[in-house]
């Protein structure tokens, strides 16, 4: 049957009339309806780094849509690999549109606070050569409760080795108690003398 309708001239003439009523411009009344939403339409950016998108989009795209429904705006995030492209914000009401940026940034920042936080630091002391010894104490007495309560490593340079460095690795606020705490090991012995 449908041989017969290709075939046939007259509908053929009728399907190509209303493809080409389809391919028709816009009446003027639903442009005008056209561009008022685009000029209504409030548009702001974000500047993330590439590797923090994931976080607004959230697992299986939560976090964007409960963004979109909660705020009644649409967020464009660039795809993956994009470079220094921004994340896009639209709405209509520019409130809702500034709300939405505002959480948008509230969750990258958090974000990057989980990871400074979360992300292992190594940082250098300089305690003197002579002391090394008395720091670590007999069988490292003295710094084995610090490495193991703060969960640190703590490198000493090897006995041969002249230098004075001591590095401690770990996570950023226990290197720093670590830090405080190997200082006071220090103060607690004489100064060495030459």
């Amino acid at each position: 049957m449908s041989s017969r309708i290709n075939n046939n001239p007259r509908e053929r003439r009728q399907v190509m009339k209303v493809n080409q009523e389809r391919s028709r411009p816009l009446p003027p009344s639903m442009s005008r309806m056209r561009a008022q939403w685009v000029e209504e339409t409030v548009s702001e950016t974000v500047k993330a780094d590439n590797c923090l998108f994931g976080v607004i989009i959230g697992p299986g795209g939560s976090t964007i849509k409960e963004l979109q429904v909660k705020y009644n705006i649409r967020v464009l995030v660039p795809r993956k690999g994009s470079k220094d492209e921004p994340i896009t914000v639209q709405g209509k009401d520019k409130t809702l549109v500034k709300n939405a940026v505002l959480r948008i940034k509230a969750l990258i920042a958090e974000e990057k606070e989980r990871r400074r936080v979360t992300t292992p630091v190594s940082q250098t002391l300089c305690i003197p050569k002579a002391l090394h010894g008395k720091v670590i104490g007999l069988q490292g007495q003295n710094i084995r409760p610090i490495t193991q309560a703060l969960k640190i490593k703590i490198q000493f340079p090897n006995k041969n080795d002249n230098s004075d460095e001591v590095t401690l690795t770990g996570l950023p606020d226990q290197v720093d108690q670590g830090i405080s705490r190997l200082l006071n090991l220090v103060t607690r012995f004489p100064p060495c003398r030459a």
